[in-house]
């Protein structure tokens, strides 16, 4: 079941005056008795191992194994909330609907704005975010995203959108690497997969920095020298899939 528009009082202003919403992260939320049981077959992480107040790395596979969505894993009290990339959040309400009905828990959206923020959920040294009831705002400032941008291309975090979902697995975007995917958990969609070409070695492209002009290409672009734009930070330095020297 969907749930859409749930509204709860919180001001937001008056609670935090540096508080700026991250346009490029939305919020879909499990909710329910089996929120954790039935996101454990469909997310790359453990996410028996999350606690709240803490942000958790995680991506949404499909049966081929390719990232749907990349993000974090966050448990609440009614069940676990997921940040995923603004332009996805249609087609993951879209992925979880056909099974979700199956369980007894419920997906809500159009309730959360994931802000900027200088405490709560820590989603890389020394910068935070928090989970703000949708409540309209004015004076709304957007300055932060790059900033965060920068700092997640610089880990080498890559926060899957639309224009390269459902196209690499995993490893392919270094998700491995920061801790998104759990090679010990139970399975999940796409697993055998994921674990087959991590076991086998057999990851035949990687992600690396790379320097870009910001006006001539965007994500999903081939570069000049055959990889593929994945991140783009304003600063022209951002993160590209290449294949690897061994294949």
């Amino acid at each position: 079941m969907l749930i859409r528009g749930l509204f709860l009082s919180t001001n937001i202003q008056l609670q935090n005056h540096n508080l700026y919403i991250w346009k490029d992260a939305s919020v879909i939320s499990i909710v329910g008795s089996d929120a954790e049981n039935f996101l454990q077959g469909y997310i790359t992480s453990d996410i028996s191992k999350n606690s709240q107040n803490q942000l958790r790395p995680m991506s949404i596979t499909d049966i081929k194994g390719r990232v749907i969505a990349s993000g974090w894993t966050t448990k609440q009290s009614e069940g676990i909330d997921l940040i995923i990339h603004t332009s996805l959040k249609e087609t993951v309400e879209s992925f979880f609907t056909p099974y979700i009905r199956f369980s007894k828990s419920s997906l809500m959206t159009d309730h959360k704005r994931v802000c900027h923020s200088s405490s709560g959920l820590q989603i890389a040294d020394g910068y935070f975010v928090e989970l703000m009831t949708d409540e309209p705002l004015s004076d709304v400032s957007f300055s932060k995203d790059q900033e965060l941008l920068e700092i997640l291309t610089k880990n080498k975090f890559v926060f899957v959108e639309a224009r390269i979902s459902q196209k690499f697995l995993p490893q392919q975007l270094g998700l491995h690497s920061v801790g998104a995917v759990d090679f010990d958990k139970g399975c999940y969609l796409g697993q055998e997969i994921v674990a087959r070409v991590q076991f086998r070695g057999s990851v035949k492209k990687e992600i690396m920095m790379t320097e870009f002009e910001n006006q001539a290409v965007c994500v999903g672009d081939k570069l000049s020298d055959g990889s593929i734009l994945i991140q783009a930070p304003e600063s022209g330095v951002g993160l590209a899939v290449t294949k690897t020297k061994s294949s």
